[in-house]
C-alpha cells in the first residue's frame, strides 16, 4: 500500500464517501451536487491523502483548517486557535479494506506531512458508534474533547434521523 498526497483523485474521493456513508450502520442521503462542493472546498483549502492499493483508492483522508468546520462547538473555538489547528475532515476505507491498517498508515501519514511550524493541533469528528474507528483515533493519541448532534437525512431522502458525533483532539509536535 501506498500513501500519497494529491487532489487529483477527486471522483475517487467521491465514490470513497458515498461508499463509506451511503451503505451500513450510518446509512444515509447523501446530495451528490453538495457533495461535490464540500470536496472542493477542502481540496482548495487543504488536501487529500490517499492509500493506493493496486493502483486503486482503497482510503482517504482529507485535511483541511479546522476553520473549514461549520460545525465546530464553542468550546473549542474558544479553547483554540482555528487558524492554527488542522481537521482531518474526512476519514473513508473502502469496507473491503477496513481492519487492515489503513487509517492508521494515513493517520501517521498525516501526521509525517502536518506543518508543525504553522500548525500546534489536529482535530476530528466521528460518529460515537463508530467504534473501530474512536477506537483507531484514541490508539494514535486523539482525545475527546467535545461532541455534536448532527441531523442527518434518512437514505430515502423523506426523514431525519440524530448522530452524536465526538471530536477527538491530538497536540502536533
Amino acid at each position: 500500500m501506498e500513501i500519497v498526497q494529491s487532489s487529483e483523485y477527486k471522483a475517487d474521493i467521491i465514490n470513497l464517501y458515498i461508499e463509506a456513508f451511503s451503505t451500513g450502520q450510518s446509512e444515509q442521503f447523501i446530495d451528490l451536487e453538495e457533495l461535490n462542493k464540500y470536496v472542493d472546498s477542502i481540496l482548495e483549502h487543504g488536501y487529500a491523502l490517499l492509500a493506493i492499493e493496486n493502483n486503486q483508492p482503497i482510503g482517504a483522508a482529507l485535511i483541511c483548517p479546522l476553520t473549514l468546520d461549520k460545525a465546530l462547538p464553542t468550546e473549542i473555538s474558544q479553547k483554540f486557535n482555528a487558524d492554527k489547528c488542522l481537521y482531518i475532515a474526512e476519514m473513508m476505507v473502502t469496507e473491503a479494506a477496513r481492519g487492515k491498517g489503513v487509517g492508521k498508515k494515513l493517520l501517521e501519514e498525516f501526521e509525517t506531512r502536518a506543518d508543525k511550524a504553522h500548525f500546534q493541533d489536529a482535530f476530528i469528528r466521528v460518529w460515537i458508534e463508530n467504534t473501530p474507528a474512536v477506537n483507531l483515533y484514541q490508539k494514535m493519541g486523539f482525545e475527546v474533547i467535545a461532541s455534536i448532534e448532527q441531523t442527518k437525512k434518512t437514505a430515502d431522502g423523506n426523514g431525519t434521523f440524530v448522530m452524536q458525533k465526538i471530536y477527538l483532539h491530538k497536540k502536533l509536535n
